[in-house]
């Protein structure tokens, strides 16, 4: 009996000081959803971001090839 009630000593005490921590879950699930949306987010954003890149560094180098053909041709 006496290993029971040191389980149980140890089950309070664990209650007591984990109780700061809890979350209720209505809150943990908005939480949850409220991450999804973030990341949900940033995934447009690097997207985004990383089609700009593209465009730009394609953009330049059919602007530099364009300017060194115009070059070439003596600038008429």
């Amino acid at each position: 009996m006496e290993k029971e009630a040191i389980k149980e000593a140890v089950r309070e005490a664990f209650k007591d000081e984990l109780a700061v921590f809890y979350i209720d879950r209505e809150t943990h699930f908005k939480q949850h959803e409220f991450i999804g949306k973030m990341m949900e987010y940033a995934e447009t954003c690097k997207s985004t971001v990383l089609k700009a890149l593209i465009t730009i560094v394609v953009g330049g180098a059919i602007g530099l090839m364009c300017l060194g053909f115009y070059i070439k041709q003596g600038g008429k």
